[in-house]
């Protein structure tokens, strides 16, 4: 994606929102982009194939839950991260 065009989606909420549902190859494992955290700069995936354990809060393993991949999409500055060089999306270009 074009630097400009690439800012503009991390800017806009909205568009943003749009990715959640969508299928994507992060590190040759494909996921599906499950939620966005846009204050803290996260892009939340999930992974139907593998699974983590998940600890409950004393520690102690406490079930079975999709692996998951918490992505910063934006530098401290506010600019694109790297994040977006690894992501190949599978369901097609992202449209704004």
């Amino acid at each position: 994606m074009a630097e400009l065009a690439m800012q503009a989606l991390i800017d806009d909420y909205d568009a943003l929102a749009r990715l959640i549902g969508q299928r994507v190859r992060y590190l040759g494992e494909e996921y599906e982009v499950t939620d966005l955290l846009p204050a803290e700069g996260l892009l939340i995936i999930s992974s139907d194939d593998g699974c983590d354990v998940q600890e409950d809060s004393y520690g102690r393993p406490h079930r079975l839950v999709p692996k998951r991949q918490n992505l910063k999409f934006r530098d401290a500055e506010g600019n694109p991260s790297s994040i977006w060089d690894e992501l190949a999306f599978l369901d097609g270009p992202v449209l704004r």
